[in-house]
């Protein structure tokens, strides 16, 4: 037992010695821009091979964000964002032997943006019975020079998982959204 707590006691005493020569950054770097507030454009994309016989989906299906950040916020956690994402399915055009529509998703997302102006967003969640996982990656843009995010586009996935489904269904794509004022 003293063997380990020697050899505990020794590995920390070596990372403070090593933070202690190398030092704390001076300053943390700030986030690119504010990600606070509304985004409005589409999302395209296609159903996985479990889905592509049932379901054919068009392109310029509506997107809508609700983003937050916190600037007052320490470094990392000025970083970071969260927020709501609607997915309308209107533009999806289901097999006859459906009927009705799909109502919107409403999603609450939250996730990291890297001092490059890339942004990860993500939600999931498990259920009996189901797992559901939403993904949205891309690059924002401050256009404008104002200090907020303009712009955001990249792609995204949204899959589900139910039991006693070897498969499964999802949707993956692109999206862009653009800042509403």
């Amino acid at each position: 037992m003293g063997t380990k707590v020697s050899k505990l006691t020794t590995g920390i005493s070596a990372v403070v010695l090593a933070i202690g020569l190398c030092g704390c950054p001076t300053e943390w770097p700030l986030p690119p821009f504010d990600t606070t507030g509304e985004y409005e454009g589409s999302w395209q994309g296609q159903t996985n091979e479990a889905g592509k016989a049932e379901v054919q989906i068009v392109t310029g299906c509506p997107l809508t964000l609700t983003l937050e950040q916190d600037l007052t916020l320490n470094y990392p956690g000025d970083h970071g964002v969260r927020g709501t994402v609607v997915i309308d399915y209107s533009c999806i055009v289901l097999p006859e032997w459906m009927n009705g529509e799909i109502p919107p998703s409403t999603v609450e997302v939250t996730g990291l943006l890297a001092d490059t102006g890339e942004l990860i967003l993500a939600s999931g969640g498990l259920g009996p019975g189901i797992a559901v996982l939403l993904t949205l990656g891309g690059t924002g843009a401050d256009v404008d020079a104002d200090g907020f995010m303009d712009t955001y586009s990249g792609s995204w996935a949204f899959g589900f998982l139910l039991a006693g489904v070897q498969q499964p269904f999802g949707v993956t794509g692109t999206f862009e959204v653009a800042s509403v004022d």
